[in-house]
């Protein structure tokens, strides 16, 4: 994949040193600590990482989506420039699906089941583009249908009294998507789009993705516990475990040459067609207690590289511009 030279523009996304905490009766869960993350315009970026690595935590963040007991307990956000941290909820809902839209990643439960298709996506139109609103029923369906054929619906002009129950896994996950870009966003936030899909739907809609980022211009963040189903399609890719980012760089730097421990487990732990006779080798242990956690490297237990110099708090170390590892034993 091509790399970008992206000095010459801010990041329209920028996520700097964000931690959100639970309070919880088993203590305070450090669901995302000290986070780091720069998204510019146009871009695709995978966020990677085992569940409870605080993947979806982050962007939930970012959504103004966390109620208690959860908190963003410090750090920036700032979207397109504007600071969100410290936003309202009323100013909060005008950027949320308009700005910046996100999929959740079970379809069939994030749809509602009582509604008619047309009636999810009219919602969205009404509440963010007065345009379209104020031009009556007739304009909203047709942008509906336009949403529709967009994410490949077939006869998208009579299904759109559907109900979600009549669709498959995979349209399901279309209309998710269109009902996301409905208000054509700056930001798709793609919270695993190819959960409970098979392989060749999974490339369906991730190649739809592509194909819509392109046409809309728009950036996206793929959230995904999964190195090889962003590999084809990212710019960049972070690492995340047990609340941190352990890594991050260029799509093709880091497939190809993986730094961090644990940014390799997960490539091995991949089969590979062409290597059919060789065992996959799984990353022993469990994602780190994120509720008093040790004051050393998190991946620590699960490490077979590790040694007694990793017995303290590890900072992430910059290998060049882009690429950023969480790990003692890289040298640059």
């Amino acid at each position: 994949m091509e790399k970008k030279i992206y000095n010459s523009q801010s990041p329209l996304l920028k996520i700097d040193k964000l931690s959100t905490y639970f309070d919880t009766h088993s203590g305070l869960v450090k669901a995302v600590d000290g986070v780091d993350i720069n998204l510019y315009p146009g871009d695709c970026l995978g966020v990677v990482g085992e569940s409870g690595s605080g993947k979806s935590v982050t962007f939930l963040s970012v959504m103004g989506l966390i109620k208690k007991p959860g908190r963003i307990a410090s750090g920036s956000i700032k979207f397109n420039g504007q600071e969100l941290t410290r936003l309202s909820p009323q100013h909060y809902r005008k950027i949320r699906g308009k700005e910046i839209a996100m999929t959740l990643q079970d379809a069939l439960t994030a749809l509602n089941p009582s509604i008619k298709i047309i009636n999810q996506i009219s919602e969205v139109l009404k509440e963010h583009d007065q345009k379209i609103a104020a031009r009556g029923r007739k304009a909203i369906k047709n942008r509906a249908v336009e949403m529709m054929k967009l994410v490949g619906i077939p006869d998208a002009q009579n299904r759109l009294n559907d109900y979600p129950h009549q669709f498959s896994g995979g349209m399901r996950q279309r209309i998710m998507i269109a009902i996301a870009l409905a208000c054509k966003p700056k930001l798709l936030i793609a919270d695993e789009p190819t959960t409970a899909l098979d392989v060749t739907i999974q490339a369906q809609v991730l190649n739809l993705i592509a194909d819509i980022r392109k046409k809309l211009k728009m950036s996206v963040i793929i959230i995904t516990h999964n190195l090889g189903v962003v590999s084809e399609f990212t710019d960049k890719i972070v690492v995340m475990y047990a609340g941190q980012v352990v890594e991050s760089g260029f799509t093709r730097d880091v497939i190809l040459n993986p730094r961090h421990p644990y940014s390799q487990g997960l490539l091995k732990s991949i089969p590979r067609l062409s290597e059919l006779d060789k065992a996959i080798h799984p990353i022993p242990g469990q994602v780190s207690d994120l509720v008093n956690l040790p004051d050393q490297c998190r991946f620590f237990p699960r490490c077979s590289q590790r040694s007694e110099e990793c017995r303290k708090d590890i900072p992430i170390r910059k290998l060049s511009n882009h690429r950023e590892v969480r790990c003692i034993k890289v040298e640059e």
